[in-house]
């Protein structure tokens, strides 16, 4: 969903109604984004009822925390910043959920424009490799799952939510290096899944 659909004037009313307790307002706010935070949770957790669950944890940060928001920002980033951190804490906390790209594929960028992930594999580590042309994405989807927590994760902040890597070391509190390293080798174990598979050629 993108902010620039919705008039920012109404966008700012809307704020400064919530910051005087207008209940009205905070449920139509939340009617702009509650397609943009299923469709985030879902990607993440692959479940109805947890995604839903989060939202709801999401909607109560929100409103505790909208007093203090600038409303002078744009809404949609600060939103995406309290989903996320909600979905990484819900992660720590839930071992057991899984996490997807479904959705995003067309959304990787390389230097050649947008890629599907199983061309940006091919193209970024392998330039002479061969994609074998199936219908991919639901197998990457579980072989993403496959990846230890440690590298599924920031995997799927920089290629799923665009997040740079200076965001995602402050979201999960670690060094930047690790978290370009956790990336790479998160990418290094996908291709090498995907050459298994039988997704890409040598």
């Amino acid at each position: 969903m993108e902010e620039n659909e919705l008039n920012q004037a109404t966008i700012i009313n809307l704020i400064q109604r919530c910051k005087n307790n207008d209940g009205d307002a905070y449920n139509e706010l939340l009617s702009y984004y509650e397609g943009y935070l299923y469709h985030t949770c879902f990607s993440f957790t692959r479940s109805k009822e947890e995604s839903l669950d989060i939202m709801q944890e999401v909607y109560i940060k929100l409103f505790r925390a909208i007093k203090s928001f600038d409303e002078a920002r744009p809404l949609l980033p600060w939103l995406k910043k309290i989903t996320i951190n909600t979905l990484i804490n819900h992660g720590k906390t839930n071992k057991g959920c899984e996490y997807s790209l479904e959705g995003k594929w067309e959304q990787l960028e390389s230097k050649g424009g947008w890629l599907s992930p199983e061309q940006y594999l091919a193209a970024k580590d392998n330039p002479e490799g061969i994609l074998v042309l199936k219908d991919t994405h639901q197998v990457i989807d579980k072989l993403i799952a496959e990846l230890p927590e440690r590298y599924r994760l920031p995997l799927i902040l920089r290629y799923y939510e665009e997040m740079s890597y200076e965001q995602i070391a402050a979201a999960l509190k670690q060094p930047l290096g690790t978290v370009k390293n956790s990336v790479y080798r998160a990418r290094s174990q996908l291709r090498n899944k995907m050459l298994a598979c039988g997704l890409l050629e040598v």
